[in-house]
């Protein structure tokens, strides 16, 4: 629903800008455009915010919409009971005291908090420091600022590391392995030895140390030796910084198509015996992108997944832990490319006895099964003219996935998504959802129970909670109320289908109208 009205004003704005091309726009109309946020934004009432588990508890908290504001809400399961999640007066009150300005209780300055010490406080991060409540005495105290994660796109150039400043330690605590003179070294937890596993590095072709991984019975390593790639730095110029007058200049490392690029090449040890067995490249010589190497639980092999460039060749592949020798586990190849931002998924089941894996290969994204032994697929396990969204878990007990699909059901829109679930073999296909809309699912850490959040263009969310075995409704946690919005003059968006240029594929979209439409009049048409 948020995403909706989001983008109604989108659209509403974009119309009335672009009236000049049809006809003059009159103030009115801008005014009116500009307008639009501060007369609609506030009047839909308990429209959900996303539900958050506590802990492994059956209790959930998520904010809503009220007038005025907003609040936090606590839902308990087991009970069916709700209330506040905190007193929101006092709790602002005590804000307040601690941080110097004035907050209200409906208007606090966070939109997330962190239920700790047995839900008893909470912790909360705005104006870039953390706080922690006290849910009994109503006391704030700032905790620590806030921790920021710099986004890694484009992909941060990796410098050589002649000396790593840091060491590895093996699972059983017995050994360190960390870089010096770009090469793989050993040495004992006491620092009495120390030795080099690799003399091949180079600065043109080093060891990396953010790669090192230890098997799990700690006998062996595997790492990458990376040769540089160029460095091609595209430069920037912020025009208007918050900071200051004057522009800044900064660059970032982004490689153009046909710049070298990074070629890591895996490379296994034997600590025993000291032993470098270099991995031969054939399945992965051109990589666009590999993955981190994780060694299986038993420690006979460890896997990796080679992107290849251009994105139409896709591989997972397994290297035997003590020869070396690789080979394809799953081997995707694409006349047009492989779609692994968004769609890729891996599941290794047992220790990599199985594994599940999803392909666009059928013409349709779906789940397939494989023998992790052999490398062939064992089974399709989701099949049809509809596409899997997303796997929320998967039972390997009990051999079920739990999973999101669209378009299953002919004459409905095949943008909404519903939940399901589906045994291993491809049989026992259960919809978790019901309602002709577009569903987002939330299960308890132990899938006893599930909150089933629901809306369209034209239905405000409705939030329910159910129990997974049998699916029943236990309670209407919260149901969007848009009378005032709809009183104050906004209009729902209006679903159409209508059929291709091949006169038989469905196309389906929403017709935004103006506030004051008349449709004794003509207007354009802007498609977005």
């Amino acid at each position: 629903m948020n995403d909706y009205r989001r983008a109604a004003f989108v659209l509403f704005w974009i119309y009335l800008s672009l009236l000049p091309v049809y006809a003059q726009g009159t103030l009115a109309d801008y005014e009116r455009a500009f307008g639009l946020r501060e007369k609609f934004e506030k009047l839909a009432y308990n429209i959900p915010g996303r539900i958050n588990w506590i802990g492994k508890t059956h209790r959930f908290w998520y904010r809503r919409s009220v007038k005025g504001g907003h609040e936090f809400v606590l839902f308990d399961a087991e009970r069916l009971a709700k209330r506040p999640a905190f007193d929101h007066e006092r709790l602002a009150a005590a804000l307040s005291s601690a941080a110097g300005k004035e907050y209200k209780a409906l208007e606090l300055p966070f939109t997330t908090i962190e239920f700790v010490d047995d839900e008893r406080a909470i912790e909360v991060a705005f104006d870039d420091a953390r706080w922690k409540c006290d849910l009994t005495s109503y006391v704030c105290s700032k905790i620590g600022p806030v921790e920021r994660r710099r986004a890694e796109w484009p992909p941060r150039w990796r410098e050589p590391q002649a000396m790593s400043s840091e060491a590895k330690r093996s699972p059983d605590g017995k050994w360190e392995a960390f870089i010096k003179n770009y090469n793989l070294y050993l040495r004992s937890a006491d620092k009495k030895e120390e030795f080099a596993l690799s003399s091949d590095g180079s600065e043109g072709n080093y060891y990396d140390f953010s790669s090192i991984s230890w098997s799990p019975d700690s006998k062996k390593l595997a790492v990458y030796r990376v040769r540089p790639g160029y460095r091609r730095q595209v430069h920037y110029i912020e025009s208007s910084p918050s900071d200051q007058l004057q522009p800044k200049h900064f660059t970032i490392d982004y490689a153009k198509p046909g710049d070298v690029l990074n070629l890591e090449q895996p490379v296994l040890f034997h600590v025993e015996t000291r032993r470098q067995i270099n991995i031969e490249n054939g399945l992965f010589p051109n990589p666009y992108d590999m993955s981190p190497l994780v060694w299986r639980k038993d420690g006979r092999a460890f896997t990796f997944e080679y992107n290849q460039r251009g994105h139409q060749v896709y591989r997972v592949i397994e290297v035997d832990g003590e020869t070396g020798s690789a080979r394809p586990l799953i081997d995707e190849v694409s006349k047009t490319f492989f779609c692994y931002s968004s769609k890729k998924y891996r599941y290794d089941v047992n220790d990599g006895e199985e594994i599940i894996w999803m392909s666009e290969r059928d013409g349709w994204n779906h789940l397939y099964l494989y023998d992790g032994r052999t490398g062939k697929v064992k089974n399709q396990i989701t099949k049809g003219n509809w596409v899997v969204r997303g796997v929320e878990k998967v039972d390997e007990k009990n051999r079920v996935i739990w999973f999101r699909a669209s378009g299953m059901y002919p004459g409905k829109d095949p943008y909404f998504v519903h939940y399901y679930k589906i045994n291993f073999d491809g049989t026992g296909l259960t919809p978790l959802t019901e309602a002709d809309a577009n569903h987002t699912v939330s299960f308890s850490p132990d899938m006893e129970y599930y909150v089933d959040t629901w809306s369209r263009v034209d239905q405000p969310p409705v939030v329910e909670l159910r129990r997974t075995a049998d699916r029943k409704i236990l309670a209407e946690v919260e149901r969007g109320d848009i009378s005032d919005l709809i009183k104050a003059g906004w209009r729902a968006p209006e679903s159409f289908m209508a059929l291709g240029r091949d006169g038989k594929t469905d196309i389906w979209g929403v017709i935004f109208r103006p506030t004051n439409f008349d449709p004794t009049k003509r207007y354009p048409v802007i498609e977005y």
